[in-house]
């Protein structure tokens, strides 16, 4: 499977699994060049499918400075 498939399904587990954000992570840091920009787009939709505060800051212990 490519990344990118991969990286859509990792999101759209979010957030009935909890491992999403850390495993999209992970595949952004290994993507290359355009699949790297496509696959962090995604982090938009980890925030899109949040329902609570809980989520919204595990979402950001992965992707916020």
């Amino acid at each position: 499977m490519e990344l990118k498939e991969q990286a859509l399904k990792v999101a759209g587990s979010f957030p009935e699994s909890r491992e999403a954000p850390k495993k999209l992570l992970s595949l952004i840091n290994e993507a290359e060049g355009e699949d790297k920009e496509l696959i962090g787009e995604l982090v938009e939709v980890l925030y899109a499918a949040a329902e609570n505060k809980k989520d919204l800051k595990l979402i950001d212990k992965y992707f916020v400075d």
